[in-house]
Formats: structure tokens, sequence, C-alpha cells
């Protein structure tokens, strides 16, 4: 009943956690989203006051600009009306010299009277009539007190600033139209009002006429003119709103903005102000973030004491159980794998043998703590040896060895064991004790034995079958011998001139000929000689010579040409020299036998410094390829030759295979087959074992 009791208050506690932590999240994430909401807000309204105020000062500054040049042109039409000759007196227009009429702010004046002729400019290439100007006959049709015509902005040539004309009509004392006064303006003093301040690169201003035309334009630090807007928004919102304020897309480079426009109903135009909506809400976008990440990180916060509040009640129920779970899987996966363990008091002198070590040595679970002689029983004098020396190492070096050992256990069998060696400190820094894991490898000695059997099996038998040839290629340089004594002894007889000279030669072609039959029997017999694999060492270019040696001794195809490209950096490897020649004559003979179907029949056999410390040896022909058909050729019985067993190549995977390379099919190459295996590199200067 309490432990019911119990269970019922935990997870009524559970509950409690879960809600309350849910409930709270709830709460928190509404009240950051509404601090953001209100942040964004208040921003967006900050901006377009901002962008109010900075419209109406950009209005201003443009109207007093354009009052300036009209309040100086309007003063050189009057000196010129003074000093200027009659009308048709004069053939040039005198020149504007008046101290106004040169204000600062203009960049050209001119002049004309009713009829369009020029009469007082500052421009000597200035035209002589503008009669049949567009401003001066718009001008002189209608009324137009007080209108000022406003060209778009145009440049002499493109090294000059563009230029903007203002123009207005010249009225005489009866009201008449007499003439026109025109001044003209750098374009870019139109946006010079916040030049030298601090441009963000969104910050837009711009003046444009109201027929869409763009008379300049600042974005950041760059002023363009003369862009052509009608039918975009901005004209549409002027029209619907003179001096209002929207946020959309600009007419030109698409950039969301915050606009407010003032119209110049005296000029014909209207200002605009932007400012990116992306520079007005990246304060809030970084303090979104903040807030976001804070509470994220708050969230998992939350969410982790929670789930490690409710693990936490749940770990106790589970802890006894996993427990012995653990246990349980620990002595399966050692009874799988044969592995065993141990722990060596150096204090005590107890060895301390795991239930699977016990069973390995027929030992009841409870005879687990032995002394040293004890456990050193069940070793041969020789394995004994090697534990004390693995042993003593580890403790001297403070660091984990390894050994192979022969046990022997209670019903007399022998069994071999992989021993690794690992010393533990106490908390003076010493080694206090040693543990170990002692795995059974009997069945692994005895598959390596096997495979070395299997390997001498082949070779024998690729000897039988090779004896009749290798006993022709012995006939022939032996042949050749006695030829050469005989006519060496000849010679001697003779005794005549120049016979010693001729005798000399002979018995050196004889010893030639004993050397050649010396190494066919020298090739001969390495490649029948059994031996086991180990950590030997065999130089890769005569290893490959050799079986290159062989292959044309015994092979039937002598017009086959076999070509060697070795790597010189690829010398050594660490393998046994007489099995890797197997290798290579297995693959050798196959190549010769497939290239020999085709046309300038060629096998080639290369070597290669690898990155990863492997030298690759590839063995191609130019034959017809490896048929799909055969699938893993490497199998046993898989073979591609109608008298052929196809046990070369698997016996050659087990070879490469023990020496820790690998062995397979190039498929990428054309034409022909080609068959790659890698070797360990050793250190260059290595002496072959």
């Amino acid at each position: 009943m309490a432990s019911r009791s119990k269970a019922d208050s935990s997870k009524r506690l559970q509950l409690l956690v879960s809600s309350g932590s849910l409930v709270l999240l709830i709460l928190l994430w509404l009240a950051a989203a509404s601090q953001l909401r209100s942040e964004r807000a208040a921003a967006i309204e900050a901006a377009i006051r901002e962008n109010r105020n900075r419209a109406a000062a950009f209005e201003q500054y443009v109207t007093r600009t354009l009052e300036t040049a009209e309040l100086a042109a309007n003063d050189l039409a009057h000196v010129c009306a003074r000093h200027s000759a009659p009308a048709g007196s004069s053939p040039a227009p005198a020149p504007a010299v008046d101290p106004l009429g040169l204000h600062p702010l203009l960049a050209g004046v001119m002049v004309a009277d009713a009829s369009g002729k020029v009469r007082c400019t500052d421009a000597p290439s200035a035209p002589a009539n503008v009669a049949s100007d567009l401003a001066f006959r718009r001008l002189q049709a209608g009324p137009t007190d007080g209108v000022i015509l406003i060209s778009g902005p145009e440049a002499a040539s493109p090294k000059l600033k563009p230029l903007i004309s203002l123009t207005r009509a010249i009225r005489t004392a009866d009201g008449r139209f007499g003439g026109i006064v025109v001044a003209r303006i750098d374009a870019e003093r139109l946006v010079e009002f916040n030049k030298g301040a601090t441009n963000r690169p969104l910050d837009l201003i711009s003046v444009i006429r109201l027929d869409g035309l763009s008379l300049a334009r600042r974005q950041g630090s760059q002023v363009t003119f003369g862009q052509n807007l009608r039918g975009k928004r901005v004209m549409a919102e002027q029209a619907a709103n003179p001096n209002g304020t929207y946020v959309g897309p600009s007419g030109l480079d698409g950039i969301v903005r915050y606009f407010s426009h003032r119209r110049l109903e005296k000029y014909g135009a209207f200002v605009t102000v932007g400012v990116g909506e992306e520079d007005v809400l990246s304060g809030v976008r970084s303090r979104s973030r903040t807030v976001y990440f804070g509470m994220l990180a708050l969230t998992l916060a939350i969410i982790a004491f929670a789930v490690s509040t409710i693990v936490g009640l749940r770990r106790n129920d589970r802890a006894t159980e996993e427990t012995n779970a653990a246990n349980r899987r620990l002595k399966e996966a050692q009874r799988i794998g044969r592995i065993g363990d141990w722990e060596y008091d150096l204090h005590s002198g107890k060895i301390y043998w795991s239930d699977e070590l016990c069973r390995m040595y027929g030992r009841s679970p409870q005879q687990d703590v032995l002394t040293v002689d004890d456990a050193s029983a069940y070793y041969t004098p020789r394995s004994q040896e090697l534990l004390r020396t693995a042993l003593e190492q580890a403790i001297e070096t403070r660091e984990a060895r390894q050994c192979e050992v022969e046990a022997r256990l209670a019903d007399g069998d022998r069994s071999f064991r992989r021993v690794r060696i690992v010393p533990r400190f106490g908390p003076d820094g010493k080694v206090a004790t040693v543990v170990g894991t002692e795995q059974d490898v009997t069945s692994e000695k005895e598959h390596e034995r096997l495979r070395d059997e299997v390997a001498h099996m082949a070779r024998v038998e690729a000897m039988n079958a090779m004896a009749v040839t290798i006993a022709h290629e012995l006939a022939q340089p032996l042949t050749a011998a006695s030829n050469y004594l005989s006519s060496a002894r000849k010679f001697v007889h003779r005794q005549g001139a120049g016979d010693e000279r001729l005798v000399s030669e002979m018995l050196e072609q004889v010893e030639k000929q004993i050397g050649l039959t010396r190494n066919i029997v020298r090739r001969a017999r390495a490649m029948i000689a059994k031996r086991t694999a180990g950590a030997a060492t065999a130089c890769l270019p005569e290893v490959i010579a050799d079986a290159v040696a062989l292959v044309r001794m015994v092979s039937e195809h002598p017009e086959v040409e076999i070509l060697q490209q070795l790597d010189p950096a690829s010398r050594f490897v660490g393998a046994d020299a007489v099995q890797i020649q197997q290798v290579l004559t297995n693959l050798l003979i196959n190549a010769v036998e497939a290239a020999a179907e085709g046309e300038a029949p060629q096998v080639v056999v290369t070597t290669r410094s690898m990155s990863d410390g492997t030298a690759l040896i590839c063995v191609s022909d130019n034959g017809a390829g490896i048929s799909p058909d055969l699938g893993d050729i490497f199998s046993p019985f898989a073979s591609g030759r109608g008298g052929g067993l196809g046990l070369g190549l698997s016996i050659s995977r087990i070879i490469v295979l023990s020496f820790g390379g690998r062995i397979w099919v190039d498929r990428g190459a054309k034409p022909g087959a080609r068959i790659c295996f890698t070797l360990p590199l050793v250190a260059a200067g290595t002496e072959p074992a």
C-alpha cells in the first residue's frame, strides 16, 4: 500500500511539474511577443514622424534654392533692361556682369526679349534667338504670371554635371509678354540638403517633376539624375495625397521604404524622402533575435528542469533493473566474444577473475580469486615469460601492453589467448592495480594455419603445372652451355693464333648460361617453399621482376608484351615476398591469357605510393575485359577460364587481406581488365626479411 501511495504521489508530482512548466512558458512567450510588437510599432511611428519632419525641411531647402535662383535671374532681367541696346541695334547679346546675377548658386543665366532674341547671357555659346524653344513658346502663349518652368537635367558633355533650367516670363509695365529670363543651376544642388551628414545606404531623397521625371536623386552618398517614374507607385501616391506618407517598394530599386512627400505647386514638382524599412526595423529585429534567443534558452532551461525532475523521479524505479540488465548483457557479450577480464592488485598480490574467464578455464565462478602462481600454472613456460615481461613493461612504462600466449586447460587441450594489459593508478599517481582482458583466439590461429596450408598447396599445384615448361626452359641454357664447352675444347686442342681469346669468350657464355639455370631453379624453389605469413618485408620491384620472369617462362603466349611502370617511392612493403609473388603470378597469367586474344597484346604492371601509407599495385591488360556474368571473381570456383578451378583469385584475396591490404577489380578501366591491390608501405631503406 505504501509503495502504491508513493507511486501515485510521484505521478501527481510529475503532472504538476509538466503542467506548471507549460503554463509558465506560454505566459513568458506571450509577454515577449507583446513587448516586441510594441517596440516594432514604436520604431515605425518614430521613423514616420522623423521622415515627415525631414520631408518638410527638405521642401523648405529646395524651395529656398529655387527661389534664390529665381531672384537672381529676375535681378539680371532688370539689369539687362537698363543696359541693353534697343531691339535690333546690337548684333550680339550683352554679357551678364551684375554681381547678383552672378550669384554662386547659378551655373548660367540668359535673358531674351519678346521676339526671342537673347539680350543678355553669361554663356559665349548661347543661341542668338530662343523663339523656337518650348519653354519660350509656352510662356508666350498664355497667362503665366508666377509660373516657373523647370527643365530636365541636361549635361553639355559626359564630364560636366547635369544642369536644370528655371524659366519665367518677363512682363512689361502694361502687362504684356516682354520675354523670358532663364536661370541654370547644378541639379545636384537640389539634393545637397543632407550633404556631409551620415547617411545610411538605404536613405533616399529626391526631387521629381509632376510628369514623373526625376530632377535629382540621392541614395546614401550616390547622386543620379533623369530617371523616368511615370506610372510608378510614387506618382500615384503623390496624385492622391500631395503631402502624404506611405510604405512600399521604391520604383527604381524595389527596396521597401517609408516615404514622405510634399508638393511644390509653384514649380510643378515635389520632394520625397525615404528611409529603408530594413534600417528602421534593424534595431527591433536585433532586439527580437536577442529576446528570442533568450526565450529559447529560458525555454530549454525550463524544459530541461522539468525533464530532469521527471526523469529523476523515474530513475529510482529503474536503477536496479537497469543495473541487473547491464550485467546480464556484459556477461552475454563476453560469452559470445570468448573474452574474459581480470584485475591484479599489486599490494595484495591477488588476481580476480570474471565469471566468463573462470568458465574459459573450467573453474567455478566462486573460484574467482587466485594467486600469481595459481594463474601462471595455466600457461606454458614460454607464455609465462611473455606475460611476466608484458606485465613489467606495463607497470614500468605506465602504458598498455599486449601479447599472445598458449594456455593449458584442465582437460589437456591447448588454447591460444590474446592478452591486453592496462595499468591503473592510485591517488598517489603510482600504479596500484593492473586490469586485463583475455580473448580466446584458437579458431583464428587455426584459420591462419589452414590459410597457409591452402596457399602452399596452391603453389605446389602451380609448380606441378609448370614443371614441364621449367624443364624445357632449363634444357635450353644447358644445351647452349654444352655447345659452348665443345667449341672451347676444340679451340684448346687447336691452340691457334687468337684461340686463347675465343676460349675465354666461350667460357663466359658458359657461365652466363649456367647463371640462367641458377635463376630458374631459385625462382622455382622460392615458389614451392612452404612459409607462413608473418611480419616480413618484401622488396616490391624484385618480387615483380621474379613474377614476370616466371610468367614469361611458363606462358604459351610469348608475343604478349609485359611492361613495368614502378614508383620508386613504393619500394618496400610489409608482406611475405613469396606469397605476394604468388598473387602477382596469378594476376599476370590471367592477364596474359586475356590479352593474347587481341591485337598488339600488352600487360602492364604499375605501382604507386598512396597518401594513406599503402602501395597500390595494379595489373592491367588490353584484352576483352571481365564479363559481368562472373559476379565476384574472388570467390572460390569463380573462373573465367575453361580449364581453371577458380581458386587463384580467391587465394590471392586471402593473402592480400592477411597483410592488411585489399584487392578489387577496377571496373572503370577500358579497354581490357584492371585488377588492383594494396599493401602497407614500410620505411624506406628497410631490407627484406
